[in-house]
């Protein structure tokens, strides 16, 4: 009976792990990350649901690349209405230790010879 238990824990466990690359692979889930600072001196990572265009790795720093007015023509065009964004605290999935990677990998500059 023991043993049938630990193997469900064990598949219980492996897949969480499974569903979280999943979703951060398929952006369901996005990285963001708090650096140590005054108010919060040890840093923190969240694991939050994704906004849309919102960046997998996110952090207060982030600057967002302009985006380019498109030309307008005379065709009538139908678009979103944007939604009103969630703040980061209402979309926390996980909070974990501050990973500096993440972080770093927030502030990168796009590679613009692409």
């Amino acid at each position: 009976m023991f043993k049938k238990i630990v193997g469900f824990l064990i598949f219980v466990l492996l897949a969480g792990c499974f569903w979280f690359v999943f979703a951060l692979w398929t952006g369901i889930y996005a990285v963001y990350s708090i650096p140590p600072t005054h108010e919060e001196p040890d840093g923190v990572t969240y694991i939050v649901s994704r906004e849309e265009d919102e960046p997998i790795f996110n952090s207060p720093q982030y600057a967002a690349p302009e985006r380019k007015a498109e030309p307008q023509s005379g065709v009538i065009q139908f678009s979103r209405v944007p939604k009103p964004k969630k703040s980061i605290q209402d979309r926390v999935i996980v909070e974990l230790p501050y990973i500096a990677w993440a972080y770093e990998k927030s502030i990168e500059k796009p590679d613009s010879t692409k």
